[in-house]
């Protein structure tokens, strides 16, 4: 190719047969992009270029023994004349150009800039460019002629993502704007002139249109719905301006994405690629994280249940002269022996016993008693949509003090300590929590067996979070993958919860039998502490505070039937219980820790799935009663169950003692 002015003299014919081999060569088919493009700008303030993907160095040296030309210059791509950039992970490229003079017969300097521009792309759409030059002396050619260095320019071009764009490729090349120059002849004449630009491209630019981490999600049929909620925003953090851009784990995800895309990628490969797409998503998913909301809202239902195992027992010790102790027999040696008996045959009636020891109220011992219950269990939640499954272990501990003013009226106070153990399913993690609570609780009960119950409670929970990070790449060949290293992203979180109840029971006693229909409405307060992951990973998150509030109403009956034999009194029970609750989970929103270009985080919203609102629980167990002297020691034994509770399964050994003081 070649863009000449017309010339005002006659060339030497030496100079016009160069030119003529210089026509012929560009004649021949040859990539649209040059690797060498010589440009001669004669006294007379015309100018010539001419490109080609081979060097001319004959033309070069025909021009500069023309003693019409002024000055002449090539210009050279430093990394190659063919150049593809892609969206989001070569987002920016500095486009190198070599400027060297190859002869002058003036002093003085010329100025050569370059920048961005034809082909299909759209400045401000497609790309952005900052404009480069070279400033040559040329005056060098003088002292030292074909002896000058290469002066470099740089031409910076910025791909933008283009959502529009979708996977189509544009174009645009980089070429020589018009420049100028200012000098002096041998004879001390000053001269100023222009060089024409050229709309030869020196490096030829294809922007990719790439098929993003969110697009190859959508396609893969059955992806799980975590890693399809993840890649909108793993997309914008692995962009080119993104946190993780240019790293192994983006790269390695983008890299599968492009192939999920392509229609003419082996099925093996697509099978690779996809394993490594969903695996990927899911490891930066923080699906674990979703656990924290469902966890903390059953360990303050377990210490609550704990404080409902008291209350009942309490409730049980006036039952407005229903219940004389006397109705209740044994048999000894065969004979019928009431219950009231009970102390003198197991020999604790004695004078010393009955002066040192406060007088019993009802059957229960004396007023002022103190009490320990607890609870082990453990407990499976199946995957669910977006949100972890996993198996836990729990064990919580309830105990405290409470006085009856009256036969009527009651209130104490308790502290709780719980503990939890989790394994999220696939080893993906773990969870442990610490929790410490304190409660206040007060009763009061009707001659007509109706009673009246209420308890306040603040539980403060640390949570130590390890949530593992494994990223695969497919290998060399596309058709498998291996990992990119195990890490393991650790947080630590403190929860604080605000709980309240209102209780009543209806207590109906008929011969050894014991009814008690119950209803319970409960309110809770969750805040749920900012907290951020540390460790190698580049997917750490940091989460922000969160609060949630709920209400559960319960309504069940328990039952008991008591059996005196000559060591105490036994009480088969059974407690059974439907829940129904009400609250809001709200998103998970969070953000990858490492800041993109601009400072900002990327943001996560992370749907948090919806717990079952209608369980129920059902609970068999054996109470026991001894006295001793004029106290009564009670203990009882339970195993509960949760029922009907979606995707949940939980079940727990209960105890309770009591110590009269």
């Amino acid at each position: 190719m070649m863009q000449s002015t017309k010339l005002a003299i006659r060339l030497p014919r030496a100079f016009r047969a160069s030119v003529a081999l210089c026509a012929i060569a560009l004649a021949i088919p040859a990539p649209a992009s040059a690797l060498q493009q010589f440009v001669v700008v004669r006294k007379t303030g015309q100018a010539s270029s001419y490109t080609s993907h081979a060097k001319l160095t004959t033309g070069v040296q025909a021009a500069c023994s023309d003693e019409s030309v002024a000055f002449a210059f090539t210009v050279e791509p430093r990394e190659g004349a063919v150049l593809e950039l892609e969206r989001g992970s070569a987002a920016s490229r500095d486009v190198l150009l070599d400027v060297s003079l190859s002869c002058s017969s003036l002093s003085g300097t010329a100025v050569i800039p370059f920048d961005a521009g034809g082909g299909t792309a759209v400045r401000g759409t497609d790309y952005l460019s900052i404009p480069g030059m070279a400033v040559l002396d040329l005056s060098a050619a003088l002292q030292n002629p074909g002896a000058s260095a290469p002066v470099s320019a740089s031409v910076r071009i910025n791909v933008l993502d283009n959502p529009q764009a979708g996977s189509a490729a544009v174009t645009l090349s980089v070429v020589r704007r018009e420049g100028s120059f200012q000098g002096q002849w041998p004879g001390g004449s000053p001269v100023v002139g222009a060089i024409p630009a050229s709309n030869d491209p020196i490096v030829a630019v294809t922007i990719a249109g790439s098929v993003t981490i969110h697009d190859a999600a959508e396609i893969v049929p059955g992806i799980d719905r975590a890693a399809s909620e993840i890649s909108i925003a793993t997309t914008e953090f692995c962009r080119g301006n993104g946190g993780g851009a240019g790293r192994a784990g983006c790269s390695a995800t983008q890299r599968a994405a492009d192939l999920i895309a392509d229609p003419s990628t082996p099925i093996a490969v697509r099978d690779a690629a996809t394993t490594v797409l969903e695996n990927n998503l899911l490891a930066i998913a923080p699906d674990e994280t979703t656990a924290l909301a469902f966890i903390a809202p059953r360990l303050a239902s377990g210490q609550r249940d704990n404080l409902a195992q008291r209350l009942t027992a309490m409730r049980g010790g006036d039952q407005g002269g229903r219940l004389s102790a006397a109705g209740l027999t044994v048999l000894s040696n065969g004979f019928p022996v009431s219950l009231s008996a009970l102390p003198a045959i197991l020999g604790v009636d004695d004078e010393e016993s009955a002066s040192n020891e406060e007088q019993r109220t009802l059957l229960g011992g004396t007023r002022l008693g103190i009490w320990i219950n607890g609870t082990v269990g453990s407990s499976e939640r199946d995957r669910r949509n977006a949100n972890a499954g996993f198996d836990s272990d729990t064990w919580e501990v309830t105990s405290g003090v409470d006085y009856r003013f009256s036969d009527r009226f009651f209130a104490g106070a308790a502290l709780g300590f719980s503990h939890l153990g989790l394994d999220f399913e696939d080893d993906q993690g773990s969870l442990d929590v610490d929790a410490r609570s304190l409660h206040g609780y007060a009763g009061y009960s009707l001659p007509n067996g109706i009673s009246f119950d209420g308890s306040l409670s603040y539980m403060r929970s640390d949570y130590a979070q390890r949530r593992t990070i494994e990223l695969l790449a497919l290998s060399a060949d596309g058709t498998g993958y291996n990992s990119l290293g195990r890490d393991i992203a650790r947080g630590d979180s403190t929860v604080n919860q605000y709980s309240g109840s209102l209780g009543m029971t209806w207590t109906y006693m008929r011969d050894t039998w014991t009814f008690a229909p119950q209803a319970q409405f409960s309110m809770l307060r969750t805040v749920y502490e900012a907290f951020r992951e540390t460790g190698p990973s580049e997917f750490n998150l940091r989460y922000n505070e969160r609060r949630g509030t709920g209400n559960s109403l319960s309504v069940g009956t328990y039952v008991d039937r008591a059996f005196a034999t000559s060591v105490g009194a036994f009480r088969p029970y059974g407690r059974f219980l439907y829940f129904a609750d009400r609250g809001k989970s709200k998103d998970l929103l969070a953000e990858f820790v490492l800041p993109n270009d601009n400072g900002s985080h990327t943001p996560i919203s992370f749907s948090m799935n919806e717990p079952d609102r209608r369980y129920g629980t059902g609970e068999l167990g054996l109470a026991f009663s001894r006295p001793i002297g004029t106290r009564t020691v009670d203990f009882n034994v339970g195993y509960m169950q949760m029922l009907s509770f979606a995707d949940f399964d939980r079940w727990a050994l209960r105890f309770d003692v009591r110590f009269p003081l």
